[in-house]
């Protein structure tokens, strides 16, 4: 029962990343469900899909999923990389995950991880400057070009309904993501 609604959370949370179409999600799981979540782990990795633990908080275990060569490319990006770089982030992909570890580890919650997730630079700035005074609320609040990620949250949409759907039939995410 566990593992099934473990399969559902990473399906509903993190299909998108799971597709690569984002460069990645964040969940959160019971930390006791922390060996259901390696074996998805160990199962996914042969299919190019990585599940890393971060940090364990409260007896909750945060973790993100994502595609190693579509996270790489998106945090090489110059803005992207800028950014992490203003917070003090390294330039190489392991350090630069190792920092956010270091990072979800603290007593603030670091929102730069919104980078990593695929959150436009602006839209981060956004919300630190003026929480409030988003355009709109999607997968993240957009303080700029509304329309553009008004799309891309329809993506996203429609790439966990489908994922959901297929579950709901009878597939697994192993089959689903071959």
């Amino acid at each position: 029962m566990r593992a099934k609604k473990l399969e559902i959370s990473l399906a509903n949370l993190c299909g998108a990343a799971m597709a690569g179409i984002k460069p990645a999600s964040l969940a959160v799981c019971d930390a006791a469900e922390r060996d259901t979540l390696a074996a998805y782990a160990r199962m996914f990795s042969r299919k190019g899909i990585n599940i890393a633990a971060l940090c364990e908080k409260r007896g909750r275990l945060t973790y993100l999923v994502y595609r190693e060569n579509k996270l790489r490319e998106h945090l090489a990006i110059g803005e992207n990389a800028a950014f992490l770089a203003a917070y003090g982030y390294p330039g190489d992909f392991e350090g630069r995950l190792a920092r956010l570890k270091l990072r979800l580890l603290g007593n603030c919650f670091p929102h730069e991880i919104g980078v990593f997730l695929g959150y436009p630079p602006e839209d981060i700035l956004g919300y630190l400057d003026d929480p409030s005074g988003c355009i709109f609320t999607g997968a993240w609040k957009v303080y700029a070009d509304p329309e553009k990620k008004r799309a891309l949250f329809e993506k996203y949409r429609r790439c966990q309904d489908c994922i959901l759907r297929r579950l709901a039939a009878g597939q697994t995410l192993g089959e689903i993501f071959r």
